[in-house]
């Protein structure tokens, strides 16, 4: 597996207004989108943080599975990167999703939190 960085945070709280306030007026992220339920902000370098809030589909894994923000790791290969956690004993949690960018997946570490790896969608 060749990880290539840190490139996003989720962030599940019943706080979504506040969390997202405080990122967009108070940090000082960019708001890239908004929908029912979530909003994603950007950083200079291009990271992002997505904030979900009650009844997004995502709240609902991260406040079953997470114990606090989950981060993504960006990986080249992601189909390899889910046969090396299956072969070393890592509890994959819920289906894979995909956008019309990125494909992903969530994963429980030994230390019990939750973690996302994706990989980009070629064009």
């Amino acid at each position: 597996m060749r990880v290539l960085c840190i490139r996003w945070l989720g962030v599940a709280t019943s706080e979504h207004e506040q969390m997202v306030r405080l990122f967009r007026d108070v940090m000082g992220l960019r708001l890239e989108f908004e929908e029912p339920g979530t909003a994603e902000l950007s950083l200079p370098s291009g990271d992002r943080v997505q904030v979900f809030g009650p009844g997004h589909p995502t709240f609902d894994i991260f406040d079953e599975h997470a114990t606090g923000p989950v981060a993504l790791f960006e990986v080249d290969d992601l189909s390899a990167a889910r046969a090396e956690l299956t072969a070393a004993g890592i509890e994959l949690v819920g289906e894979p999703g995909r956008d019309r960018a990125w494909e992903w997946l969530n994963f429980r570490a030994p230390d019990g939190n939750l973690y996302e790896l994706a990989s980009r969608v070629a064009p």
